[in-house]
């Protein structure tokens, strides 16, 4: 079969995947007549976005000003702007009169161009225009149209990029990148300008990009008071450190998951999204899961360049995350306590783990006994003399192996796979970040316990320069000006 034959075979294939994705997983606002589809001719954009908005009539502005104010749309690109207005059935009456505001704001401001757009069944969609883009409004924000109370901010995403889906499907936005940010957050001016079909280089493997990751850093909130200011700020600091902390050290152990997890940041490739299933429907963390089906789909591409600026915000919207992350911290600080993070070890530990996986699918000469006898004893090495709980070192090592099933995940990567680096690749998908963390909460549970954050910084071979002597003794905001320079 010559190339060109071969590239149409593999574009049918993945439209039928799309296809039975847009028929089967999406939902139901997905669902768009063919009538009203064909009221839009061929490319009507070039790009698309999704925002989830609940409560956000105080940001919600700013967000789209910053889409408004992007390169792409100077240059006259067509942006679409699915912008997914919900509440939530449990906490209706806390998100009411914000919601209001917001669809009051978008009533008032925008120019009208399609109502009705909505399939029969669902909520209200209607197409307007404002400086430049058209924002199509999705309104689960009041009865009977409300999110259900055991689902949250990963079934509102997942609403928005569906109608992304459907319309790329049906040739009507150009770009196949689904962009998804948030109302706190505020892209760079060439946001639209840095996903391409692009084919990612990674361990000697090239792969085509599923995932982009755009640069973040918090900033300070202009409309927020100056004591709230000083009782959030401090904190909003302490957990974005621990976020790139915790990338930094992923990096280090050589994983494949060391991205950060802000559902703010991510451009999917559609083809991607639609093999994943899209997002998952859950309260929250749906970024983090959502990106662990993304990274076995492709690459995942953490960008350079001038980052997405998030607003300092407490948030209780989700139960956990950046907003609850930072209550958190801002309380502990308040009773004078301080903020604990992984010991930077587990990191150490995670990065021989990694590498005697490696060795022993990069050995087919050698016995399968063989292989445990070498993997088990470079784990061996790497146990700390003492753990946090009094426990037989040896003894937990070799049950940590059986419950997290390595072994037999390692025998059965080598039989699916031709060649070691496929092999690698298996092991790779099945140890993905959850059962990275997995890994990594039992290390600090039995073995090596909590540091504060400035000690877990101060104390990390991968944060600290090769062959210093003298580790040198940075304060929190010296430690996120070169964080940021250097982690993702």
């Amino acid at each position: 079969m010559n190339k060109q034959a071969s590239s149409t075979v593999d574009e049918v294939k993945n439209q039928r995947t799309i296809d039975k994705y847009l028929q089967i997983y999406a939902e139901p606002e997905s669902q768009w007549r063919a009538a009203d589809l064909e009221q839009f001719p061929s490319a009507t954009w070039d790009y698309v976005v999704t925002i989830p908005a609940c409560g956000e009539h105080e940001y919600l502005p700013g967000a789209l000003d910053s889409i408004a104010n992007c390169q792409a749309v100077g240059n006259k690109s067509r942006v679409l702007c699915i912008v997914v207005l919900n509440g939530n059935q449990a906490r209706e009456m806390e998100f009411k009169a914000s919601n209001k505001k917001m669809r009051d704001w978008l009533a008032k401001l925008t120019i009208p161009i399609f109502s009705g757009l909505n399939p029969d069944g669902t909520c209200p969609q209607s197409l307007v225009s404002w400086q430049g883009i058209e924002i199509l409004i999705v309104d689960r924000s009041q009865e009977p149209w409300l999110i259900p109370s055991d689902q949250g901010v990963g079934m509102v995403r997942k609403i928005g990029a569906d109608i992304a889906l459907l319309l790329i499907s049906a040739g009507k936005i150009a770009s196949r990148w689904i962009h998804n940010t948030d109302a706190d957050a505020r892209v760079p001016s060439d946001y639209f300008l840095r996903t391409s079909e692009q084919i990612v280089s990674t361990a000697g493997k090239a792969k085509k990009a599923s995932c982009y990751i755009y640069p973040y850093q918090h900033i300070p909130n202009p409309n927020m008071g100056q004591q709230e200011h000083n009782i959030y700020w401090p904190a909003v600091i302490d957990y974005e450190l621990w976020l790139r902390y915790y990338v930094a050290g992923l990096q280090w152990a050589g994983s494949c998951y060391a991205y950060p997890s802000i559902g703010s940041l991510l451009a999917c490739h559609s083809l991607a999204y639609a093999r994943t299933r899209g997002f998952p429907k859950k309260m929250a963390g749906e970024d983090f899961y959502f990106q662990n089906k993304l990274a076995k789909m492709g690459s995942m591409v953490n960008l350079e360049g001038e980052p997405i600026r998030l607003l300092t915000r407490p948030s209780s919207r989700v139960p956990f995350g950046t907003g609850q992350g930072t209550i958190k911290i801002s309380q502990l600080n308040q009773a004078g306590q301080q903020y604990e993070v992984y010991h930077p070890l587990v990191f150490d530990f995670l990065k021989g783990f990694l590498a005697a996986a490696g060795d022993w699918l990069l050995a087919p000469e050698k016995t399968t006994d063989e292989k445990q006898a070498v993997f088990y004893s470079a784990l061996q090495k790497l146990l700390p003399a003492r753990g946090q709980k009094e426990i037989d070192r040896a003894e937990w090592l070799q049950n940590l192996l059986i419950e997290l099933q390595v072994f037999k995940n390692l025998r059965a990567a080598e039989k699916r796979s031709r060649s070691s680096e496929g092999a690698i690749q298996q092991f790779d998908d099945w140890f993905d970040s959850f059962r990275t963390l997995k890994l990594i909460h039992r290390l600090r549970d039995d073995l090596y316990g909590s540091l504060t954050l400035v000690e877990a910084l101060q104390a990390s071979n991968f944060l600290q320069k090769p062959g210093q002597e003298k580790r040198h003794l940075y304060g929190t905001d010296e430690w996120l000006e070169r964080l940021r320079a250097t982690v993702a």
